[in-house]
């Protein structure tokens, strides 16, 4: 739709990109390359959209203004001579992934998603032991006690309730009941939550996991244990819900945040023995689950892979991007959803950014892209793993994907 005042475009309906929920009734204006977002965009998502009329920076080589083919052909040589690069950041599109993969396949080295830490937090217990996961539509329609495990995941994922608890559901034929456990819920999330029935359970710091562990003995029956805080309450209320769902965000439960979540999904286990429960584990900030199913596809390994000699193989702690810098000659960042720096490295620095980007040390080369579901079309994974979300383009600010960069580096190849 034309804003004849000001010239401008207004797109309704627009799929938000950032977080993982998938949230498709963003509005956008867009005037000439100046983007400003409005209805249906949480603050983060809009700071996020904003753009300004000025044009996007040039590639740069050693801090010098260069043509894209020129910081490309640079890109090329410096990958040429690396012995172990380092293939991080990966804020890309489904395209953009897949073509990161195929260059680490062709120079060696490691790839991992800088938001992984979380997702490895939940993969640790379902790879032990499996669970039973839920989708948002799933909660929205049917579950009548939502249970949060540890901080507030709305902190990062803003629009959570209103998305998956809203005041009925398609199948809720009672009031909808929210307990956090271990957390408080903030202003923001209190303010969607209007209409339901709220219950805050404190527990002592690091008490998280005991806390689990005694809510699960709970719910199986077996005998109780003394502690801090009294759960018999919840698990009552849970072995009586018609359909309870557990939820969390792994990356904000601390070091032992792997034993949470395998605690919570034991309680989930315990349930449905005689009721219907399920867990709702939250990750997905930029396209995280995106990266990690297209690892999965191209080698049969998730993130956090190795690839010498064209070959792959996975390790979670050799080649997380913490480990990898350890060794690394190179770091290929790859970030075009938002502007986040690279980690600190001695390692000479291949940056393929979000033009905005603020960097502590000028990377040797940086080739600014296009953010996907902006500046060119794309698909994203939304943080329940079933939907893929088709992304389009509303400017042209004349910047590449990172799938048109990468594959360009890796054609520029000797």
């Amino acid at each position: 739709m034309t804003d004849q005042a000001s010239g401008g475009v207004t797109h309704e309906d627009v799929v938000c990109p950032f977080c993982g929920l998938g949230c498709d009734d963003a509005t956008l204006k867009v005037s000439g390359e100046a983007v400003e977002a409005g209805e249906g965009v949480c603050g983060r998502a809009a700071a996020l959209f904003r753009r300004g009329p000025e044009p996007a920076p040039s590639a740069r080589v050693n801090g010098r203004d260069v043509p894209l083919d020129v910081a490309v052909s640079a890109a090329a040589e410096l990958l040429a001579g690396a012995r172990s690069p380092a293939y991080a950041g990966l804020g890309a599109d489904v395209d953009g992934v897949r073509a990161i993969l195929k260059l680490a396949a062709k120079t060696g080295g490691s790839v991992d998603h800088y938001a992984s830490p979380g997702l490895y937090k939940n993969l640790a217990s379902s790879q032990r032991k499996g669970w039973i996961a839920t989708t948002f539509a799933e909660v929205r329609n049917r579950c009548d006690l939502f249970v949060v495990v540890g901080p507030d995941p709305s902190k990062a994922f803003h629009q959570l309730y209103s998305r998956v608890t809203p005041k009925t559901g398609r199948f809720l034929t009672g009031p909808r009941k929210v307990v956090f456990v271990g957390g408080e819920p903030t202003a923001e999330a209190k303010a969607q939550l209007d209409g339901s029935t709220v219950e805050t359970i404190p527990v002592p710091d690091s008490g998280l996991v005991d806390a689990m562990s005694r809510l699960q003995a709970l719910v199986a029956g077996q005998a109780p244990v003394a502690g801090a805080p009294d759960l018999a309450p919840l698990a009552e209320a849970l072995k009586s819900a018609k359909y309870a769902v557990l939820a969390w965000s792994a990356s904000s439960l601390g070091d032992d945040g792997d034993l949470v979540v395998e605690r919570a999904v034991s309680v989930v286990d315990a349930l449905n023995v005689s009721t219907r429960a399920a867990c709702l584990p939250l990750s997905g900030k930029d396209n995280l689950t995106g990266a990690y199913h297209v690892s999965l596809w191209t080698t049969g390994f998730p993130l956090r892979l190795g690839f010498r000699d064209g070959v792959s193989e996975h390790d979670q702690s050799a080649y997380s991007t913490e480990a990898a810098l350890e060794d690394a000659d190179i770091l290929v960042w790859t970030s075009a959803f938002r502007p986040e720096k690279p980690p600190s490295s001695d390692a000479q620095i291949i940056a393929i950014a979000h033009p905005g980007t603020e960097f502590e040390r000028e990377p040797d080369v940086f080739i600014p892209v296009g953010q996907p579901g902006l500046d060119h079309a794309g698909l994203v994974f939304r943080a329940d793993s079933v939907v893929g979300l088709p992304l389009k383009k509303y400017r042209d600010a004349g910047l590449k994907s990172v799938a048109e960069v990468v594959t360009g580096i890796a054609e520029a190849q000797p």
